[in-house]
């Protein structure tokens, strides 16, 4: 009795769960209107190819401990570069190290088998010349970023003192310039403004969060300028002192690497010029030692 009172109240169950399956997919629940509007707007994912899943699988066990650091995520985003894709090549480049540094002793004839502490070594060196590669690339953008921004600063600056709004002079001044630094900010603003009716996302909290972005700073002082000239204070003679302080902490940083780079070749100068002096004297200290063993 109680087995056929256990089937009729299983048999039940699912005949309850399956009309109400059937109900509500004659009758689905509605998507508030801004979620309809936000899945509208939005761009259709593209499917994963098989590089990207590569990519991901190799990148995902590095998620964990941290990887990419801050600063590293601030030079792929300054570079444009995929953080998962830069953590991918950076196993292949480890693991390409590890055997190319490891395979020298096999190569040489000491032995073959792989020491450990060499593969490792050759795989911290790998890593380390691409991470140097990547953040010179990424400091050389930001130096064009502010040498943009200089501009950008003095051409608002006299946009706002012509009588013009601070959008208007933004738009105005983004027309006037090129580069790579120029198109990203065009990008984020172009961005801004697709998004404002919606998320009141102004032009300098864009460059506010591009700066925090990237890494350079000067743009959270270009967004606190934008924001003062919205409020309506007079920010344009300000703007103009910003833009000679960033040149003069350009041209100053410039200067500090220049001098760097004379001290850096000091050494090879000093070195070549050791050898030269040992080639002059080594025919007459060989003469010498002559004359004095006879």
């Amino acid at each position: 009795m109680s087995d056929a009172l256990t089937g009729m109240v299983t048999a039940g169950a699912l005949v309850g769960a399956g009309v109400a399956v059937f109900t509500s997919g004659l009758n689905p629940p509605r998507p508030a209107l801004t979620e309809a509007l936000d899945r509208l707007s939005r761009r259709p994912v593209a499917p994963l190819d098989r590089r990207r899943r590569l990519d991901l699988a190799l990148a995902t066990p590095l998620r964990p401990f941290g990887l990419p650091r801050d600063r590293t995520r601030r030079d792929l985003a300054i570079l444009d570069r995929d953080p998962a894709e830069y953590l991918a090549q950076q196993v292949v480049i480890a693991i390409a190290g590890m055997l190319i540094l490891g395979a020298l002793p096999v190569l040489w004839g000491l032995g073959g088998q792989l020491p450990l502490w060499l593969a490792l070594l050759g795989a911290a060196i790998a890593v380390r010349l691409t991470h140097g590669r990547l953040h010179a690339a990424a400091e050389l953008r930001r130096a064009q970023m502010r040498e943009t921004l200089s501009a950008l600063l003095d051409l608002v600056g006299g946009g706002l003192s012509g009588g013009a709004g601070v959008e208007q002079a933004l738009d105005d001044t983004m027309d006037e310039l090129s580069g790579w630094a120029a198109v990203r900010i065009r990008r984020e603003l172009a961005a801004a403004a697709q998004t404002r009716g919606r998320q009141r996302i102004h032009a300098w909290t864009a460059m506010r969060d591009l700066g925090a972005q990237i890494g350079v700073d000067e743009l959270a002082e270009l967004a606190t300028a934008m924001e003062q000239a919205a409020a309506g204070a007079p920010v344009a003679e300000t703007m103009s002192v910003v833009a000679r302080s960033m040149r003069a902490r350009t041209t100053a940083e410039m200067e500090r690497r220049a001098h760097a780079n004379s001290a850096q070749m000091a050494i090879p100068i000093m070195l070549f010029g050791l050898g030269y002096l040992i080639f002059l004297l080594y025919a007459a200290m060989g003469a010498i030692s002559a004359s004095l063993t006879q």
